[in-house]
């Protein structure tokens, strides 16, 4: 196998909250899983809290990324240009085999902002806390405990730095970027395609590591990729909404209140949070 990169350097850095289930799917082995989580609790304009049962790990992209960087052939950084499913061509040279395509994103997108801060660590905590704010619709914040630090974060469609949740830590680190909200496109027959380039990333959360983990783990790749975008689709209109109505909804939470909501596979299918007990 033989990849081309665009990027100088291996190693993403990302929050990488992946379900249990996603990372039995990826086939890779526990050395790059930092924590197991069983509870993720969520603060509601700071006032209220909704608990969510469920079982999400914290994948170490970064680590993985460079063992794969050494493991598999990389060319890079390069352009690739796709002229078929047979053919890549780079620097004016021809490669000739089977092409799959993981390019990212170009279609339309509602772009959302990311920061994350690398702290020291939070050893008296063990479960991940999402803030919502009604000050940052469409958005959220969070503080996620790992053994050697803590990953504080923020998403939002104006300046996330405003919404980073206060961790009385040193500060070891910065990183951030944007998150394309996306409706699925329509897979080319003749050319596989994987990651942000099919569109299959998680509406609200920004997860693409899911679409990714069902895609490869599939025997049927035009099956599997028609039920994902449907489920993509209905949380990219369900946010969509959620964001138009964001005080409305959030007040409407408030019956939640210190309760405590079971969703294992709603993780990754957010649709179905609407349906659950």
């Amino acid at each position: 196998m033989l990849i081309f990169d665009r990027k100088r350097f291996p190693g993403k850095k990302c929050t990488g909250i992946i379900s249990y289930s996603t990372f039995q799917k990826l086939g890779i082995p526990r050395e790059f899983i930092d924590r197991d989580f069983k509870e993720i609790e969520i603060v509601i304009n700071n006032k209220y809290s909704v608990f969510v049962k469920t079982h999400v790990l914290r994948l170490n992209r970064e680590k993985l990324e460079k063992w794969l960087d050494q493991e598999l052939k990389v060319i890079r950084p390069v352009n690739a240009e796709i002229k078929n499913e047979k053919e890549v061509v780079v620097n004016n040279n021809v490669y000739h085999g089977k092409v799959i395509d993981c390019s990212g994103w170009k279609g339309k997108a509602k772009w959302i902002r990311a920061i994350e801060e690398v702290k020291e660590p939070l050893p008296e905590m063990d479960t991940i806390k999402v803030f919502i704010d009604s000050k940052n619709p469409g958005g959220f914040s969070w503080i996620v405990p790992l053994p050697d630090k803590t990953l504080v974060g923020s998403l939002s469609y104006s300046n996330p730095k405003l919404f980073l949740p206060v961790v009385d830590k040193r500060l070891i680190e910065i990183h951030g970027g944007s998150i394309p909200r996306v409706k699925p496109i329509k897979p080319q027959s003749s050319i596989i395609a994987f990651g942000d380039r099919t569109g299959l990333i998680k509406t609200f959360t920004g997860g693409g590591i899911f679409g990714i983990a069902e895609l490869i783990s599939s025997n049927n790749y035009i099956k599997t990729f028609s039920e994902l975008s449907k489920e993509i689709r209905k949380q990219y209109y369900l946010t969509t909404l959620v964001e138009k109505s964001w005080r409305i909804w959030l007040s409407l939470a408030r019956i939640y209140k210190d309760k405590t909501i079971k969703a294992e596979k709603e993780f990754d299918f957010h649709s179905m949070l609407l349906f659950s007990h």
